[in-house]
């Protein structure tokens, strides 16, 4: 760092003083966080509009969540991030929450005050920029998962105009109360909706196939067959895969383009939450093109 150390040891008490530093930090939190490059495109994003931030990554497990959170809090963080697992359990950590995240029941974005932490979700408006690239038909959808990206997906489905939308996942229970809680019976503006596990197949061809889940991401591969089931499900549409991986396409997408199937991955979404959170850290607009040269020159 080019301000003073923020971490002084001192080995002949054995403690550690923690010191505040000109440089204000924002964090992310998930697990795994090895492979994430949005270290690399916020901190070059600060460092371009000299914002005098830092943006560090942290693995987190889930029966330590809330310790870190209240860490970060008593550090002085300006805000963090949230990832894979942990979006739903910030959802119930935030003291206060933006229609944003109190809609999608998923927290991705969390700002500290001295009041205690408010709760955004930027994942929504990352998707519908991304899904720009793909212009589907908007007659189904097909959601692979029901974790929090999965809560984002459904609401960016419901507003871009999709007639029905399939939420497939391994527990059936989980998915069930991710539609009751966005697919309210009385209300008769939202699609249609129906429940699937891995083992059947949807009642229509989808227009838009969506990969929710952590099949893909590091250490998380696709079981060969499991993937060819969900490809031919995509054939006639497009695929939008939230995984994105380091210095290649996802194994969903690669598949998917051998099969002549247009697809974008996480990288796309990764971006445009990416600005968003960035404009809630530091109250201005985000240089997309210098973040988008950062996560590309991270991925090569």
């Amino acid at each position: 760092m080019k301000n003073e150390t923020a971490l002084q040891q001192s080995h002949a008490l054995g403690t550690v003083e923690i010191r505040k530093n000109v440089e204000r930090l924002v964090g992310l939190l998930g697990d795994p966080v090895a492979h994430t490059l949005s270290p690399a495109m916020q901190n070059a994003a600060f460092q371009a509009l000299g914002a005098g931030y830092r943006y560090l990554a942290f693995r987190v497990r889930a029966e330590d969540f809330e310790h870190a959170m209240e860490g970060l809090a008593a550090l002085g963080a300006v805000g963090t991030n949230i990832t894979v697992p942990h979006k739903e359990r910030a959802f119930r950590w935030a003291r206060r929450l933006d229609p944003s995240a109190s809609r999608t029941g998923a927290v991705n974005t969390v700002l500290f005050s001295e009041e205690g932490g408010t709760g955004y979700n930027t994942d929504v408006a990352g998707i519908r920029t991304a899904l720009a690239a793909l212009s589907p038909r908007r007659d189904g959808a097909l959601i692979l998962g029901a974790g929090g990206a999965a809560r984002a997906a459904v609401c960016a489905m419901q507003d871009e105009g999709f007639s029905h939308i399939a939420i497939m996942n391994r527990t059936r229970e989980r998915a069930e109360k991710l539609q009751a809680q966005l697919f309210p019976a009385k209300s008769g503006k939202l699609p249609t909706c129906e429940i699937l596990s891995f083992e059947e197949a949807p009642s229509f061809t989808p227009d838009l196939l969506v990969n929710t889940t952590s099949l893909g991401m590091h250490n998380t591969p696709w079981p060969e067959e499991l993937l060819d089931t969900i490809v031919s499900l995509a054939k006639g549409g497009v695929v939008l895969d939230l995984v994105y991986a380091r210095g290649r396409e996802t194994h969903l997408c690669d598949r998917a383009q051998q099969a002549g199937i247009p697809s974008v991955s996480g990288q796309e979404v990764l971006l445009h939450q990416g600005t968003a959170a960035f404009k809630l850290f530091t109250g201005m607009a985000a240089p997309v093109e210098i973040m988008r040269a950062a996560l590309q020159k991270g991925n090569s």
